[in-house]
């Protein structure tokens, strides 16, 4: 988030600044790059690249023989958009907030941003601000995707007045909309895959209830076992949901949670969160992680580095997702009617969590 910018994302910067606040005027002839250089101590090369990037968002127009000049329409060009996600701690989240950043900031738009801690009353007063606000777009992450929403209305609201809406990381099935979204039912087939493919024969599964992603991944985890010819025991899945995950790792819920363990060789984990807290646990049971269990998750997040054993984990986009975000709104605004819906092909980085069993 406090990366160093590029001199030329520098001056450009400032070149918009100056701009939007009417300093160099619609119509004026811009500033030389030859001032650049000298005010920005930079070289010729580093300034046209200041000034190009100026040019391709349409702020400013060479005439050859001439110069460059600003364009008449170039205050248009600046927009206020929404950025609305469930968290920003140390997760998936910042990088993909640095990648929203990134982009939207280099094209010279202002941001609001909000958060929801995954609150269906907090988006919704969120919601509310961002339509009286006047953004002209929002990225936004669904709060508790896999529930019925009653923020569809508010939703509709943005519909109404032509503001595009693109979602990321989840969004409502019920509504026709944008999104960026990462394929969790392959995700969960690789790593159960992978788990399989290490000899282990009795594999369970904790997962999020109240979001789409938890049901995609129970879904690949599915059909990975029973396409291997192996029996889905529901006494080795687990169900959470964010308001009782700390619960299911406590220490009362610790006797119930071994029980549920003892018939596995190894634990799919909805996220790496999870398993960071699953083995957290297991060292307070006395099991070790992996020679009496293995450990796959989803993220490939910090926490997945942070605890040891390291884990085995299914990749996010992170930082490249939130650039893509940005990107596609931005096209978005400018072509109402566009829809774009991509979904990343994920991978898996074999760490240390998982043990093969020979057989």
């Amino acid at each position: 988030m406090s990366k160093k910018k590029l001199k030329h994302v520098e001056i450009a910067d400032w070149l918009r600044e100056n701009i939007y606040n009417s300093t160099f005027k619609a119509g004026e002839k811009l500033i030389s790059e030859h001032s650049l250089c000298e005010k920005f101590n930079v070289s010729r090369h580093t300034a046209r690249l200041a000034t190009a990037a100026l040019e391709k968002e349409g702020l400013v127009a060479r005439r050859k023989g001439s110069g460059t000049y600003i364009n008449g329409n170039s205050h248009s060009k600046r927009k206020n958009v929404g950025v609305l996600l469930t968290f920003a701690d140390d997760y998936t989240f910042p990088d993909m907030i640095f990648g929203i950043e990134e982009v939207l900031s280099n094209k010279g738009h202002r941001i609001s941003f909000g958060l929801t801690h995954n609150k269906v009353e907090n988006e919704r007063n969120q919601l509310v601000s961002l339509l009286a606000a006047n953004v002209d777009g929002l990225i936004v992450e669904a709060v508790k995707s896999a529930l019925a929403n009653p923020n569809l209305d508010i939703y509709s609201d943005f519909a109404a007045r032509n503001i595009p809406v693109l979602f990321v990381n989840t969004y409502y099935p019920r509504l026709d909309c944008s999104y960026i979204v990462n394929n969790d039912v392959e995700g969960s087939r690789i790593a159960t895959e992978f788990l399989i493919k290490q000899g282990h024969r009795k594999v369970g599964g904790i997962f999020k209830h109240d979001a789409i992603q938890g049901g995609l991944r129970y879904e690949g985890f599915v059909n990975k076992l029973y396409e291997q010819n192996l029996k889905l025991d529901e006494n080795r899945v687990i169900w959470y949901s964010e308001e009782t995950l700390d619960n299911l790792f406590s220490d009362e819920q610790l006797p119930l949670l071994a029980k549920t363990l003892s018939d596995c060789t190894a634990v799919l984990c909805y996220s790496d969160r999870v398993g960071y807290k699953l083995i957290e646990a297991s060292q307070k049971l006395g099991i070790n992680i992996p020679n009496d269990l293995s450990i796959a998750s989803f993220d490939n997040s910090f926490f997945s580095k942070l605890v040891r054993p390291s884990i085995t984990t299914v990749t996010h986009p992170g930082v490249e997702m939130g650039r893509l975000a940005a990107e596609s709104l931005s096209k978005i605004i400018d072509n109402p009617g566009k829809k774009i819906q991509h979904t990343y092909q994920p991978s898996l980085v074999i760490r240390d969590s998982v043990k093969k069993i020979l057989h």
